[in-house]
């Protein structure tokens, strides 16, 4: 990675992108067909078991967040940490574009308009076989004014919170909550509806601000993204490692299956005895002597 951050920027300024070159990308990570449930009974995927020529494990991940930099014009910086060219997909003024970054090597992009743009970043090998697939997230609103310009203005500061509880809630499954080290809130969705977030200030997810009983902050996803530029906003798999747990694992008390098992356990364990206990007694009346 420390030879990618020392690497020499490049200016990438994408054009939109052909459809063909969408369709491209799409076949060589051989996206699922996004009009079928991504999730079948047991909440696993249910292309879980392709696996393709370059050794991808379909696992996408979550880009690490010190990957993207921004320049004093508030341009972000894309580091390519791998030894094998990088595509970044992305979406800008309604137009999908391609970006690429040579191996171990660093581009900035030009996106004067402010919002928050998630990508997908594919690693490929020299056949253009995918190895490795992440989704990120950087932000807009620098350019570069011209020579002897002033600065463009700073782009207006996101709402952070730290180490908030999410559930993920679907309209035919829930899961157990877990926390995020931190949710970047990017505001009312004027284009896919609700509310907009950052997962860990990475993953993008669209739901609703709740409060858990306690009066905790938490966040409700409904929604996430996958591969960005490619598909739109649906229900499905969190991009990155979020281990999610069916929220029907719990019984109606709330207790999970070990608590069940142990209580359950207990219980067997303590009508043993008892009936030891009344055993005993039983014995002991017929073993009296008679008078």
């Amino acid at each position: 990675m420390q030879a990618a951050k020392i690497a020499k920027v490049v200016e990438e300024k994408p054009a939109e992108a052909a459809p063909q070159e969408i369709q491209n990308v799409a076949r060589i990570i051989d996206l699922p067909n996004r009009d079928v449930d991504p999730f079948n009974r047991d909440g696993a995927r249910n292309d879980d078991r392709v696996r393709l020529a370059g050794g991808w494990d379909r696992n996408v991940r979550q880009w690490r967040p010190d990957w993207v930099e921004y320049d004093e014009y508030y341009r972000p910086v894309l580091s390519n940490p791998y030894r094998d060219p990088m595509r970044i997909v992305y979406v800008y003024q309604n137009a999908p574009r391609i970006a690429f970054i040579p191996p171990l090597g660093r581009i900035v992009l030009e996106v004067a308009q402010f919002a928050a743009y998630s990508f997908t970043a594919l690693v490929t090998n020299p056949i253009n076989e995918v190895l490795n697939v992440a989704v990120g997230s950087f932000f807009g609103g620098g350019y570069f004014p011209g020579v002897g310009l002033p600065l463009p203005p700073p782009p207006p500061p996101l709402l952070n919170y730290a180490n908030v509880p999410v559930q993920v809630r679907y309209p035919d499954a829930t899961y157990q909550p877990f926390r995020v080290s931190k949710i970047v809130d990017v505001g009312p969705d004027r284009q896919y509806g609700e509310q907009k977030v950052l997962l860990d200030g990475v993953t993008p997810a669209w739901g609703e601000w709740k409060q858990t009983p306690s009066g905790e902050r938490s966040f409700e996803v409904h929604k996430t993204q996958q591969f960005p530029g490619l598909d739109d906003p649906r229900p499905g798999p969190l991009p990155g490692d979020y281990q999610l747990t069916l929220a029907s694992d719990e019984s109606p008390s709330g207790m999970n299956k070990r608590d069940v098992y142990l209580v359950a356990v207990a219980v067997a364990c303590g009508a043993l005895s008892i009936g030891a206990v009344a055993l005993a007694v039983f014995m002991g009346r017929r073993r009296r002597p008679m008078h």
